[in-house]
């Protein structure tokens, strides 16, 4: 590496813009992508009544669908509500448990990326303090060449 200040700070700015590409990268995953198209949603299913009614959730807590097997008409208004309630929650709970597992491998992932960022922005910072350093004993002896000689009295 150089020693020289533009440099280090070039690469300092190139640390941070890393960084933060990588926040952006995360922050877009966990809601799609970052161009507005919608990303690869997480869904879960839940079910119920041995199977008869499926329910279908998408990130976001919402339901993508829900079926209730003609089966099961008969059974009256009241039972068939409290299964497609049961295979609703069922959805959710296994969405929010993948998005709980979703969240902890983009912590997981960042702090992978970002490790070694304070070992690498010290360094950084002592190559830019150093390099300033030369620049200001170059300033000097450039100062001291253009000053006339003393002349004894």
């Amino acid at each position: 590496m150089t020693n020289d200040p533009f440099s280090a700070a070039a690469s300092l700015d190139e640390l941070l813009t890393q960084t933060q590409q990588a926040l952006s990268s995360m922050r877009s995953r966990a809601g799609g992508h970052a161009d507005g198209e919608p990303g690869e949603l997480l869904r879960a299913e839940g079910t119920a009544a041995d199977g008869q009614v499926r329910a279908v959730a998408v990130q976001g807590g919402r339901l993508e669908s829900v079926t209730v097997d003609p089966a099961l008409a008969g059974t009256g208004w009241e039972t068939v509500c409290g299964h497609v309630v049961a295979a609703a929650n069922a959805a959710l709970a296994e969405l929010d448990a993948q998005v709980s597992a979703s969240a902890r491998a983009d912590v997981d992932a960042l702090a992978a990326r970002l490790g070694g960022l304070p070992e690498q922005s010290v360094r950084q910072m002592e190559m830019f303090s150093q390099a300033m350093e030369g620049v200001v004993a170059r300033l000097n002896r450039s100062g001291d060449a253009a000053a006339p000689a003393e002349r004894p009295a």
